[in-house]
């Protein structure tokens, strides 16, 4: 397991790709139940929003999965789809058990207060860090530039957060 991590962190330093990872139907499906139990466990953190988790649930990997599929068809590069998969689910989840606790400390002291503004920082250094890092992925998977690695990165970003705004409003 712990080699999987540093995988996926060497991954997110830009130190390997998702091609030297095995295309492994289990391996997908462990990274992904990894994915779904952290959104789980982060259901817990303040502020506890245990309404519609099987909806955060799913938007969590379902949308990576959906997303990720739909670009290597349209590329004609389905045969990278696991690779791909696993390599952004993994670096997705260790963003989030960066991001996730940090969230929750800025939701306990407060968004307004000065206190959290250094929290705010490392957010954002956090979201940055994971975009480039999933621009990585996409850049290797597709054979392109940086460029295009960022500009789907990106999108995804506005999309998840366009179907979040749609599928859980209140959140």
């Amino acid at each position: 397991m712990l080699r999987l991590a540093k995988a996926f962190w060497d991954i997110a330093l830009w130190r390997r790709t998702p091609a030297q990872l095995p295309a492994s139907l289990l391996l997908l499906t462990l990274v992904a139940a990894a994915a779904a139990l952290l959104e789980l466990l982060s259901a817990f953190l303040p502020p506890v929003s245990s309404d519609r988790i099987f909806t955060r649930v799913v938007l969590s990997v379902g949308l990576p999965l959906g997303f990720a599929w739909a670009v290597l068809v349209l590329a004609r590069h389905r045969q990278r789809f696991l690779q791909t998969a696993i390599a952004l689910l993994g670096v997705g989840v260790l963003a989030e058990l960066v991001l996730y606790p940090i969230g929750s400390l800025i939701h306990v002291i407060g968004s307004d207060r000065l206190a959290s503004l250094p929290l705010g920082f490392l957010m954002l250094v956090g979201l940055i860090w994971y975009l480039l890092a999933c621009a990585n992925i996409w850049r290797a998977a597709l054979d392109s530039g940086l460029s295009v690695g960022v500009a789907i990165s990106v999108g995804y970003l506005l999309l998840s957060i366009a179907v979040e705004q749609q599928l859980l409003p209140d959140t």
